[in-house]
């Protein structure tokens, strides 16, 4: 769905894999929630990227990958899924805490198939990551 040029385009791009860094750094940051996060970044609604966080506890290091073949293989068991579509913008907002999740979906800013009380879990990981301050 992506190809180099357009991923130049996408704030998401960068901000997605900083993440994953800072998680592999300090294990305290990792989430204590179990779920498969797939997360279609959009730009002016057309779907540009799709990006798999794998989220398996805290005992775990979380994944964060555009390889969808590497997320299904890092799964362990059965988690539930989650699908969640965002304008590029809007991610990047709700990451650095310009945003919350519960505003953006109310807002229809993200769009959410599957667990919702799930998805809010999500804001957790952008929390511990420096992201907005609970």
């Amino acid at each position: 769905m992506s190809d180099s040029t357009s991923l130049k385009h996408l704030a998401s791009s960068l901000l997605l894999p900083e993440l994953e860094r800072q998680l592999k750094e300090d294990p305290s940051l990792w989430p204590n929630i179990k779920g498969l996060f797939v997360i279609t970044v959009a730009k002016k609604k057309k779907p540009m990227a799709t990006w798999y966080l794998v989220m398996q506890g805290k005992d775990t290091m979380p994944l964060i990958t555009e390889n969808e073949e590497d997320a299904k293989n890092a799964v362990k068991g059965k988690l539930r899924t989650v699908k969640i579509q965002v304008e590029d913008s809007n991610l990047v907002n709700f990451i650095t805490g310009g945003m919350t999740g519960v505003k953006a979906y109310m807002t229809g800013k993200i769009k959410v198939r599957g667990d919702l009380m799930l998805a809010q879990r999500l804001e957790e990981v952008f929390e511990m990551a420096g992201g907005r301050k609970v």
